[in-house]
């Protein structure tokens, strides 16, 4: 996937009746075709059970989960669960292929975490990372106003003395649309005063 630019931050990506849409269904009680929207406990937002683990709980749904181990594209199909809220963000990544003129996208993987302000004395980040080994684009859609920025760095590996120089950071906003080559390392800062709600989409 070739990209004009690395990083696109775009407001207002999709319609603000869309965007409440989304808002409603993952932090209240309104329901997608008759369902309720889950959350599930997990023990850290970026590297659960790594060795740079740093324990930040958080809450997250997967709706399509890349298993980068299976040996063929065939094997890959036939493992794929699709969750029944992925079909909420159809419309969205169709949105991308037009904002991104691109003719067809493959969706590797997509989730959604909610992370809860953390009472800390200074300001910490999560782990830096990469989502999948393999080439791809990340479209990260904030879905409500947050303190907790992300941040993008220029590393494409990671540096043997594990300092990160920072490329763009990004404050999320209802509505905004952070699309970017997936491999540049990025994070995520810990909240300080407001829920920190993402879609995060992996397109090859």
């Amino acid at each position: 996937m070739i990209l004009d630019k690395e990083i696109y931050v775009i407001d207002d990506f999709i319609d603000l009746e869309y965007q409440e849409d989304i808002r409603t269904i993952l932090m209240s009680d309104y329901q997608f075709q008759g369902k309720d929207f889950p959350w599930y406990y997990i023990q850290d937002v970026t590297a659960e059970g790594d060795v740079d683990s740093q324990n930040r709980a958080a809450l997250a749904h997967e709706y399509l989960v890349f298993d980068e181990y299976t040996s063929t594209p065939e094997e890959q199909k036939a493992t794929e669960e699709i969750d029944h809220f992925h079909y909420l963000f159809l419309p969205m990544l169709k949105h991308v292929c037009v904002r991104m003129n691109i003719k067809k996208i493959n969706v590797l993987q997509g989730r959604s975490f909610l992370q809860f302000p953390l009472n800390l004395k200074d300001k910490t980040v999560d782990t830096p990372h990469v989502d999948l080994q393999q080439e791809h684009l990340v479209a990260l859609y904030y879905v409500c106003d947050s303190d907790g920025d992300t941040i993008i760095y220029n590393e494409r590996h990671e540096p043997a003395d594990k300092v990160y120089t920072v490329k763009q950071r990004v404050t999320p906003k209802q509505g905004r649309m952070v699309l970017f080559d997936g491999s540049l390392y990025h994070t995520a800062e810990q909240p300080e005063h407001n829920v920190r709600c993402v879609v995060n989409y992996n397109l090859g």
